[in-house]
């Protein structure tokens, strides 16, 4: 097994002979302080704010200059008891640079920050590559995304099914991606300013399904709620109701002390049950699991793809007695149309 660097931006492991493949768009990696989250993180794209974007450009999730080597663990793990159903399977992972979910498409280069917003050209141009190295002879085929990564893992599933005609079995995976649009205006707000701010300063109305541009503002299409009916390749949702990310845009970084300590208080915890409704009512219905797979848990965490506790056989989060590895694997590889929902009401601490 070798690996190989492609333009500086995304990494390849590639095993000779075999014929099933993994894409995964990284999603990026936030602290627990939200003032710093706000600075660096992926949704600081709004028109006023190309002081702080350039800053975050000059980072290891804002260019290919300053990347680190990308460890491979939990499902990219090459490490067979660690990684049962795919430690032999070729990797890509996209790394992330674009701040806007590989939805960015505009000419115009801001002449004082110097910064590009092109994420769909990007996903393009990695796809088109990939194919040509081989991807095209993939007998399984699995298009990934975490945090950032999972909106355009649902965005793009159709079309990356599309590019494989000869592959037997496609299917998508949104690992803590699924950000919801809250009934509550207050609760609301947050995630549909940062949204905004993208689809303005990234033009990414024109990657949007024009399905959904067609009848909402282009902000709202970046919900995965609202375009995910048009979706026809099988997509699994693996997602804490409470994911922290989730709450600490919504609700204040302060949310996630009193979680972890247990002392929110009453309204916080009605707020957060609020949240937790908006969010179930959201996600695709069981009636299909066959088509849409979820996997809810209820611990305050984010992502687990790249965690070799959460998705490896050592320390996984479950539901129903079934961990989030098994009830992937099982879904993908049709032993078992997994739909699991924890219906405990309040999360459960991070370390749980």
């Amino acid at each position: 097994m070798y690996t190989i660097s492609l333009k500086q931006s995304f990494i390849v492991l590639y095993r000779k002979g075999q014929c099933a493949w993994m894409d995964h768009l990284q999603h990026t990696i936030l602290t627990q302080d939200l003032e710093t989250e706000l600075e660096i993180g992926l949704y600081n794209f709004r028109e006023e704010d190309g002081a702080q974007t350039s800053k975050r450009s000059k980072s290891d999730v804002g260019s290919s200059s300053y990347m680190h080597p990308q460890p491979f663990k939990g499902i990219f793990s090459k490490n067979q008891s660690a990684n049962p159903e795919f430690y032999n399977w070729n990797k890509v992972f996209v790394r992330y640079c674009d701040g806007g979910s590989f939805t960015g498409d505009v000419e115009y280069v801001d002449p004082a920050t110097k910064l590009h917003f092109r994420g769909a050209r990007i996903f393009t141009v990695v796809l088109e590559e990939l194919l040509a190295k081989g991807l095209k002879n993939a007998k399984n085929a699995i298009l990934a995304g975490s945090s950032a990564g999972g909106y355009p893992a649902m965005l793009y599933c159709d079309g990356f099914r599309n590019s494989l005609p000869n592959t037997s079995r496609v299917k998508c995976l949104v690992d803590s991606g699924y950000f919801v649009h809250f009934k509550n205006p207050v609760l609301g707000r947050p995630f549909e300013s940062i949204y905004k701010g993208i689809a303005t300063l990234q033009g990414s109305a024109k990657t949007l399904p024009k399905s959904c541009t067609s009848k909402m503002k282009p902000e709202l299409c970046l919900f995965a709620e609202n375009i995910q009916q048009d979706i026809k390749t099988p997509i699994f949702i693996s997602m804490s109701a409470f994911d922290n990310i989730m709450t600490q845009y919504t609700l204040g970084g302060g949310i996630y002390g009193c979680i972890q300590e247990g002392t929110c208080t009453a309204s916080q915890n009605k707020t957060l049950q609020e949240m937790r409704s908006d969010f179930l009512n959201a996600i695709p219905k069981g009636n299909n699991p066959k088509l849409r797979g979820v996997f809810i848990d209820v611990v305050h965490h984010h992502t687990s793809l790249q965690k070799q506790t959460r998705w490896s056989p050592v320390k996984p989060i479950v539901v129903h007695n079934l961990a989030a590895p098994k009830a992937f694997a099982d879904w993908y590889f049709d032993r078992n149309y997994t739909y699991l929902i924890d219906e405990r009401s309040l999360p459960l601490p991070n370390d749980s």
